[in-house]
């Protein structure tokens, strides 16, 4: 008998929009190739945008640095798990809460970013994705999977009418108290990412439905993967829904102008700051909890 044991931790499952459409206008080959392309890459190319350009290498006078980017490695190669089936994808991360909030709050941040890599690389190559993000207790081994995140975050994408990612309720929760405890720790640069991670929107929903949730911002983090957008946000998002000879049937328009409305929030109203997860009051924090709890990595 197979063991079957269960893990708590974040779910994400996106669907990609016109992907039937495209299998029948397109070769097989051709379209699988480009999304286990993606997905094949995202852990390495994240991995290096995050350590290459945020401040995550060592640098003198930070004796922790090295440790967190072995740490932050760890994350994206070991813990970050992905599936892949039909036109779905699944990403899940194992949390524990009992871990110290700094190492629990780093490892959400990087799967929100893989997330916002994701729909941002997908989307720039023509392939449209819905998901949302949920947490709790679930199960997957090889290609069977269960767990009520696991529904409520297929509800939850299927559910909109745009191409973007939600955070379902309790997500949002998590995420809200992990910035009030960047804020109790003043630091500042990280509640500086919180702020333009995920941000609040009134999100398109089908049946002419609104809700405001918090959405990942896959349009301008300050990432060497987020490229300036094209001038003409229009042709970007429609290339996008029409690309790999998909059809923009009258269905389609509400979610390609849903998209782009989006797309012109994120860039009038959310500035792309840059931000440096270390610096030597968290280099000293981590220090310190290092030594209170005697933890090797």
């Amino acid at each position: 008998m197979v063991k079957v044991e269960s893990q708590s931790g974040l779910i994400a499952f996106y669907d990609i929009l016109g992907y039937q459409q495209m299998l029948l206008n397109n070769e097989v080959e051709k379209t699988a190739h480009l999304i286990v392309d993606v997905i094949a890459n995202i852990p390495a190319e994240v991995i290096e945008n995050l350590l290459g350009d945020q401040g995550l290498p060592v640098k003198e006078g930070l004796k922790m640095a090295q440790y967190m980017k072995q740490f932050w490695q760890k994350v994206f190669k070991e813990e970050i798990k992905w599936l892949l089936f039909s036109d779905s994808i699944l990403i899940s991360l194992p949390l524990d809460s009992s871990d110290d909030k700094f190492f629990y709050a780093v490892k959400i941040i990087a799967f929100l970013h893989t997330c916002a890599f994701l729909q941002r690389e997908m989307f720039d190559r023509g392939l449209p994705l819905r998901g949302a993000i949920s947490s709790g207790d679930f199960f997957i081994q090889d290609t069977y999977f269960a767990g009520s995140p696991i529904i409520e975050s297929y509800q939850a994408s299927e559910s909109l009418e745009l191409s973007g990612c939600v955070l379902t309720e309790r997500t949002a929760k998590i995420y809200r108290e992990l910035k009030d405890y960047a804020v109790k720790f003043n630091f500042e640069s990280i509640i500086t990412l919180f702020d333009q991670l995920c941000i609040l929107y009134l999100v398109p929903k089908k049946g002419g439905k609104l809700e405001k949730q918090l959405m990942i911002n896959w349009v301008n983090l300050p990432m060497n993967f987020f490229k300036g957008l094209p001038p003409d946000i229009r042709e970007y998002v429609f290339s996008s829904f029409v690309e790999y000879n998909k059809d923009a049937a009258p269905i389609v328009y509400p979610k390609i102008n849903n998209t782009e409305t989006f797309i012109r929030k994120i860039l009038k109203n959310v500035e792309s700051k840059p931000w440096n997860m270390w610096s030597n009051q968290r280099d000293d924090y981590l220090s310190t909890l290092l030594k209170e709890k005697n933890m090797e990595f």
